[in-house]
Formats: C-alpha cells, structure tokens, sequence
C-alpha cells in the first residue's frame, strides 16, 4: 500500500515535468519562426531598398502630389468602417448583444496581433477579448470574416494577373487559354460558395465526424450555422467594398509620384495583393508585396522608387495605423474569461 502510494506523486512529477518540456518546446519552436520570419521580412526590405537606392526613394517624395496622398489617407476611414460593419454583423450572428465599442476594440486589436503573423493569422487573437461565447467559436467567426476578406483578393487578382502585359498575353496561347479556364473554375468555385453556405458547411460538419477532436472542430464550425445566402452575399459585397477601396488608395499613391492609368494600377494592384495573399511567408507581408509592387508596375513603365514609397505608404496606412490604434486599446483591455457551455 505505501510502496503504491509512493509510486504515484512520482508518476504525477514525471508528467508535470514531460508537460513543461513539452511547453518549452512548443514556445522555443514558434520563437523560432517568429524571429525566422522577422529576418527574412529585413533581409527582403535590406535587398530592395539598396537595389533601389535610399537617394531614390527619398528623392521620389520631392515631385509628389500631396493632395492625393491626403486623399488615398482619408480613405482609411470608410476602410476601417467597412472591416467595422462586416465584423459586426458577423460577430452578432453569434452573440446578439454585442456592443459597437466592443466590435471595434476587437477589430483593432485583431490588427495588432496580425501585423506581427505571417498571414495577419494573429487577428484571430480578437477572440480572446470577446466575453460570453465559446472561444473556439469566436476564432471560427473570425476566419469566415477572413475568408471575405480573401474572396475578391483571389478572385480578382487571379484576373489581374491574366490581364498582366508580357505575363500571358505575350506567350503561348494554349498556356493562356489553359489559365483563362482554370481562372474560371476558381471563379465559378467561389461563386457556388457565396450563393451556397449550406453545402459547404454540411461537407465540413460531415468531413468532422471522421476528425478526432470533432468536438472542439465542432464548436469551431458552429459559426457557419447563423451563414445562409442572404447574409452570405451581403458579406461578400463588404468585402468587395474595402477591396476596391484598396485598389482605389494604391492608385491614388502611384499617381501621386507619377501618371499613370487607372486600368494599368488596377491590374498591377489586383496581382501585388494577390501575390501577398499567396505568399504568407513575411511579417506582415512586408517586404513581399514591395517586391511584388516593383514588378508588376514595372510592367506600366513606373519607377522602383515610386512603386516601393505606394506599397509601404498602403502598408502605413490600412495595416500600421489601424495596429497602432489596436496597441493603446490592448493596454487597457484584459483576456475575457470563456463560457464553453453556451
């Protein structure tokens, strides 16, 4: 009986300390690919900056237009209205009494966390400062708010690139017959999606009940339930909304430093976001969509500096400001404790 009774604080000590190394593990192993993506977003930013020279990029705000840079920096406004009111009525669909200071403080602070993630994955971290709701719920509602906002990013940039000089066009016309119809099948994807919830959410509920944690998958997929057509719509036009909001700043910055094209932006704008999207591999995709920018206006004959300056100006603009705002919410807001038994 004592030798049992001795046995036992040691297995409970052997898996306390397997549960701590387990923990140190996982915190040194994200560490590392957070400082991994760190340096890899200053290296992209080192390379392109003195590829281009800082005299360049300096020299580029001397001739600019500032009236347009005021106008792309008002739009901010309605940008962030709209993320507003599509997490709003997102966010209500689970949680009725949600209030409008609550709404916004979880939208800006969601924008904190994902300037700092690849991907801005970090905005699912609102999640945790919205009080009676099942937390795993809460990050399911916030991916679906992700996936409208990725909806016209891959819709229309998959057409921006098509419609790219010298990309398609110039090339093999089977290849671009081949890209016209696979851009098509995307879109029609997407389209079945938006007009159709329901399907998609009975295959997910279906695909569950072979996971292991189906439980926990299924509180995570209760946030589709309250998504029918109607307001499956009304969340894809917001979404267009702040996208074109988006293509309109961009071009308002370019055109500021040089002429150019509303059409010729557009194009160059709907692939540099799409780019971004596809390539989550930098803090907040600093540095990729630089890169990105500088390519494809340079295909409208738009210069390296001017190209770079618009791309961080956005970055400045609907990402930085809105983290900044997040930052001085997030000192005086706490953790909201969860209720998993709604």
């Amino acid at each position: 009986m004592n030798s049992k009774s001795s046995t036992e604080p040691a297995a409970v000590s052997d898996e306390l300390t397997t549960g701590r190394q387990s923990l140190a593990a996982f915190g040194l192993k994200s560490r590392f690919f957070f400082w991994s993506k760190i340096i890899l977003t200053l290296l992209v930013l080192g390379l392109l900056i003195a590829t281009i020279h800082p005299r360049e990029i300096l020299g580029a705000f001397n001739g600019a237009r500032y009236p347009l840079v005021l106008a792309a920096l008002l739009l901010v406004v309605p940008n962030l209205t709209i993320k507003t009111i599509k997490w709003g009525y997102l966010l209500r669909r689970v949680k009725p009494n949600a209030r409008p200071l609550e709404i916004w403080n979880t939208l800006m602070i969601g924008f904190t966390f994902g300037i700092v993630t690849p991907g801005q994955l970090g905005e699912f971290g609102r999640a945790f400062f919205i009080a009676g709701r099942p937390r795993l719920e809460l990050i399911g509602v916030s991916f679906i708010d992700k996936f409208y906002n990725l909806l016209p990013i891959i819709l229309v940039g998959s057409l921006g690139l098509l419609l790219l000089p010298g990309l398609v066009f110039d090339g093999n016309t089977y290849l671009f017959i081949s890209c016209c119809i696979l851009v098509a099948i995307l879109w029609l994807i997407f389209i079945l999606i938006v007009l159709s919830p329901g399907w998609v959410r009975d295959l997910l509920y279906a695909v569950n009940v072979m996971l292991p944690y189906r439980d926990k998958v299924k509180v995570l997929l209760s946030g589709l339930d309250p998504i029918g057509k109607k307001q499956s719509v009304i969340l894809s036009c917001l979404g267009f909304a702040h996208y074109g909001i988006a293509l309109l700043q961009y071009y308002l910055l370019v055109h500021s430093f040089q002429s150019i094209h509303l059409f010729d932006s557009l194009r160059a704008t709907a692939a540099i976001l799409f780019v971004k999207a596809a390539l989550p591999i930098s803090v907040g995709g600093l540095g990729v969509g630089e890169t990105a920018s500088v390519g494809f206006f340079r295909l409208f004959d738009v210069q390296k500096a001017v190209a770079f300056n618009s791309s961080v100006m956005v970055f400045s603009m609907n990402i930085l400001l809105p983290a900044l705002i997040g930052l001085i919410i997030l000192l005086r807001l706490r953790i909201q404790p969860e209720n998993p038994d709604v």
